[in-house]
């Protein structure tokens, strides 16, 4: 083989190889974009959620506080009035008296960390307003 004949298909080997290689570097590429693309996704769906879910805790936040406000609002109007005497208290039947003692003892029982001197004035005016219903049968 003469020298220039060599040359000749060394070059156009070299071509081949480098035209495989070229190639080979495109579908590299490709495939590394599609996956920068997958990931940048991931990323604002990720930072989307984030975002979602700071203003669900915000929100949660807001209602808390609100909730509470009405609580201290309803407990102080609750304490700044005198308990009813029987004749100010609306006739009830036994089982709403029930259902007024239960709701207090989940309020104000101590072992629900109520206040033990709430209990018992709940339970002495509930216990007057049941009085006179029992002479009445």
């Amino acid at each position: 083989m003469s020298n220039q004949n060599t040359r000749l298909w060394l070059q156009e080997d070299t071509t081949e190889l480098l035209q495989r290689e070229l190639d080979e570097a495109q579908r590299m590429i490709r495939t590394l974009m599609r996956r920068l693309a997958d990931e940048q996704q991931q990323q604002l769906q990720t930072r989307q959620a984030y975002e979602q879910m700071k203003q669900n805790i915000i929100e949660m936040n807001r209602e808390h506080t609100q909730t509470e406000r009405e609580r201290d609002m309803w407990r102080l109007r609750a304490e700044q009035h005198a308990p009813m005497s029987n004749d100010q208290f609306p006739l009830l039947k036994a089982d709403e008296i029930n259902a007024i003692r239960r709701a207090m003892a989940r309020l104000h029982h101590p072992d629900h960390g109520g206040d033990t001197e709430r209990m018992k004035q709940w339970n002495k005016f509930l216990d007057q307003v049941e009085k006179p219903r029992d002479r009445t049968f």
